[in-house]
């Protein structure tokens, strides 16, 4: 149990998801399924997230964490 709490504590596996004027910036995701101009899937520990729109543009993409703008459609929660 000890342990535990310290993995938690070291290893940080929340996400977090921000959408402010049609910019969408995601932390902490698993993995990038899928990318194009229209459609945009990642992967998290117990679901997908599939964004669907037009026009979507990466700003800003590092390691388990990306913002991108665009027309945002819908945004999907697909659970495992």
């Amino acid at each position: 149990m000890i342990i535990d709490n310290l993995k938690n504590i070291f290893i940080n596996e929340a996400y977090s998801i921000n959408l402010t004027n049609n910019k969408l910036y995601i932390t902490n995701y698993e993995k990038l399924l899928s990318i194009t101009d229209k459609k945009i899937i990642l992967k998290f520990n117990n679901f997908n997230l599939n964004i669907k729109g037009m026009n979507f543009k990466i700003i800003k993409m590092l390691d388990k964490e990306i913002l991108f703008n665009g027309h945002i459609e819908s945004i999907e929660y697909i659970y495992n």
